[in-house]
């Protein structure tokens, strides 16, 4: 009776560890890193914005992303592309005025994901994600930093943790 009781507390422990813990993936949002000031409605990175891309697929080199959305312009894509050339993932796009699709399609697959967005679409994201008002605001014009973690799990309310990577 004791080595039931002994062994059914072990198995608990192990059911509860692959299936708990394994249900839970992380969401990464980031704005895209520092653009140049021009007219040009698609403007590049800057050579600070194109340091800070780099810190940033550094950071989350060792993260398990398995997906990495962008918006379609040129400064979303190049911020997520050092993460990409690292792990080898295609840089996928998603419709900036179709936030939901989006979010609902990362609640689908359950996959540590890399979002990159826009000053102005960063709140919904966080906010949605995290369940609850992280971002009353947008983000500043010159606000670059901030990558948002938000840790989703089928048993737990969502943990949300601000990074913020140091300037170049």
């Amino acid at each position: 009776m004791i080595h039931f009781k002994t062994y059914g507390l072990w198995f608990f422990l192990l059911l509860n560890t692959l299936v708990f813990q394994g249900c839970s993936y992380t969401v990464f949002i980031s704005r895209h890193a520092e653009k140049e000031i021009s007219d040009n409605q698609n403007p590049p990175l800057t050579t600070i914005g194109k340091e800070r891309a780099e810190k940033l697929g550094a950071y989350l080199n060792d993260k398990k992303i398995a997906l990495i959305f962008s918006t379609n312009t040129e400064r979303t894509k190049k911020t997520a592309e050092p993460l990409a050339l690292q792990t080898a993932k295609t840089i996928l796009i998603y419709d900036v005025k179709k936030p939901d699709l989006l979010l609902s399609e990362i609640k689908d697959t359950r996959k540590n994901t890399l979002i990159v967005g826009h000053s102005n679409t960063l709140k919904y994201l966080v906010n949605k994600l995290s369940g609850k008002t992280i971002l009353e605001n947008d983000l500043g014009d010159l606000e670059y930093d901030k990558v948002f973690e938000v840790t989703r799990s089928a048993f737990k309310k969502p943990r949300t943790k601000i990074y913020i990577l140091k300037s170049p």
